[in-house]
């Protein structure tokens, strides 16, 4: 059966998307974006989002301030690593780009920005990076949870519509996964998945280690496989932002963590529909490797 796009009747994408596009949204902020500051110095988190990118952001943080736990649980993770773009199409409250322009160096910067999108001054500093990407079946149940705590009322099949038709912020998935993956002979970016992470992490803390030249003893390192566990991730304030008095925060913002959870949550017809858009989108065998 040939891959169909169906009918878009999502409202939140009538009534706000519809209206302007993501790069308008971006463009709004040109200048912020492609003028921003960029050092040496800098520690970057790229990814789609749903990726698994709060989890490496506290590992990455947690690693390169020597294991400081104690600020990192006094400490927003929103404070300690600010999402850049956030200003350009979320209603916050300050202007992202200016707060990480005034964050004390060494900066720790979130983005979601695909590679044409990075800011000039990031290809002649290229400060030290980590890209996550994880399974697009994943990442589009994660999506549409994720959009039910900021007021989204439709169902998961007219969500999924929708992101195959890639209406949601960031798209195209696959194309931003492809572009980092080109990248691969960067020396400044190291490559990791959601999927290795939770099959083993403490391989992959030793590969994060060793990316930012830290060496931790076995001990110290047991801390940090504690303080990273799922458990912990979801009971820490400062990473799962829940709160029940709050309309936006009601529901937590990490949920299970699963590597395959949407096998639970998808019916068999919405996953042949996301295993033919990935077909579609991505002709590449090779390149189709990295959306298994």
């Amino acid at each position: 059966m040939a891959f169909e796009y169906m009918e878009i009747t999502d409202p939140l994408f009538v009534e706000n998307l519809g209206k302007c596009e993501e790069d308008d949204y971006l463009m709004n902020h040109e200048k912020d974006l492609l003028e921003a500051d960029v050092y040496p110095d800098d520690v970057w988190v790229i990814s789609y989002p749903k990726s698994g990118t709060t989890w490496v952001q506290e590992m990455v943080w947690c690693i390169c301030n020597d294991l400081n736990f104690e600020a990192a649980r006094a400490n927003s993770l929103q404070s300690r690593f600010p999402f850049l773009e956030a200003s350009s199409f979320a209603p916050v409250s300050f202007n992202t780009y200016e707060y990480a322009r005034n964050t004390p160096r060494p900066r720790f910067i979130k983005t979601h920005l695909p590679v044409s999108m990075l800011p000039k001054r990031y290809w002649e500093i290229k400060p030290k990076t980590i890209h996550i990407r994880r399974n697009p079946k994943s990442v589009a149940v994660s999506y549409f949870f994720h959009s039910e705590r900021f007021f989204y009322k439709c169902s998961m099949d007219t969500f999924l519509r929708s992101f195959v038709r890639e209406h949601q912020f960031f798209s195209p998935y696959h194309a931003h996964v492809i572009e980092y993956h080109e990248l691969q002979d960067c020396d400044n970016i190291l490559h990791l998945t959601y999927e290795e992470m939770k099959r083993y992490l403490p391989a992959v803390v030793r590969k994060v280690c060793e990316f930012f030249g830290k060496s931790y003893s076995k001990p110290e390192l047991e801390l940090l496989y504690q303080h990273l566990s799922f458990k912990s991730i979801r009971d820490n304030p400062t990473l799962n932002r829940e709160n029940p008095n709050d309309p936006i925060k009601r529901t937590p913002f990490i949920r299970n963590g699963e590597a395959d959870g949407w096998k639970h949550e998808l019916t068999p017809e919405q996953i042949h529909m996301l295993d033919e858009w990935t077909k579609e989108r991505v002709p590449n065998p090779q390149h189709r490797k990295l959306f298994e």
